[in-house]
């Protein structure tokens, strides 16, 4: 089944993975919703709470981890 990669931390879209089904309840930063369609300077970003992706500009996504990281 494919399924999609986050980072657990930022949400930031990490890559398309193979995985058995019934191991995906199981592993962390990972979901079926496929991320939307996004363009260059863009990134999408996995909100666990609604269960759903935003594409927000790269530099937004960079103030988010500078945040983060201090």
């Amino acid at each position: 089944m494919k399924a999609y990669q986050f980072n657990e931390c930022t949400g930031l879209y990490e890559g398309e993975i193979f995985e058995d089904g019934d191991t995906l309840p199981y592993i962390n930063g990972v979901t079926t919703i496929a991320p939307p369609e996004y363009g260059p300077g863009e990134v999408p970003v996995f909100e666990t709470t609604g269960q759903q992706w935003t594409v927000l500009p790269v530099s937004v996504a960079r103030q988010l981890l500078l945040g983060r990281n201090q």
